[in-house]
């Protein structure tokens, strides 16, 4: 005996397709990095520290850079978020109001005054990377030392 037809209402079949088709959209659109910023470009601007935003899920720097006609524009360096920086010794009063820094990082493709962080430099020459950044010189830096102990080994 064969099994019987049963036929789907027609919101049994639009409700999951359309589901779909939403989710992609929202879950991809906040990690479109290349289409905000230019990773093929890699800028430094200097100016004071003007105020940070350590939230996620990414953070944000703001630097007033002097211009070359004396004005003065404000920056957004975005960065990873507060989870990702907090790990790494970020806090949310680790720069004085004021104090000269650099940033450098990835441009806007908007030409907005904003850029994606590769490593922001202080004034005595203190560091902080991205987090990535800072990943992938552990793992190069434990490669190398792999390497040299296998050296030793021959």
């Amino acid at each position: 005996m064969p099994f019987p037809v049963r036929r789907k209402s027609p919101a049994s079949i639009c409700i999951p397709l359309l589901i779909c088709a939403l989710l992609p959209s929202g879950s991809l659109a906040h990690h479109a990095f290349v289409a905000v910023y230019d990773p093929g470009d890699t800028r430094t601007i200097e100016g004071a520290f003007a105020g940070m935003e350590l939230v996620n899920p990414h953070a944000r720097v703001y630097i007033d850079v002097t211009t070359e006609n004396g004005g003065v524009e404000q920056w957004t360096v975005e960065a990873a978020g507060k989870l990702s920086l907090a790990r790494r010794g970020w806090t949310d009063d680790m720069f004085r109001q004021g104090e000269v820094i650099a940033a450098v990082g990835h441009p806007a493709l908007s030409g907005d005054n904003a850029m994606w962080m590769v490593r922001i430099v202080r004034s005595d020459g203190s560091e902080y990377h991205a987090p990535n950044v800072e990943d992938a010189n552990a793992i190069e830096a434990e490669r190398r030392e792999r390497a040299r102990r296998a050296r030793e080994q021959e």
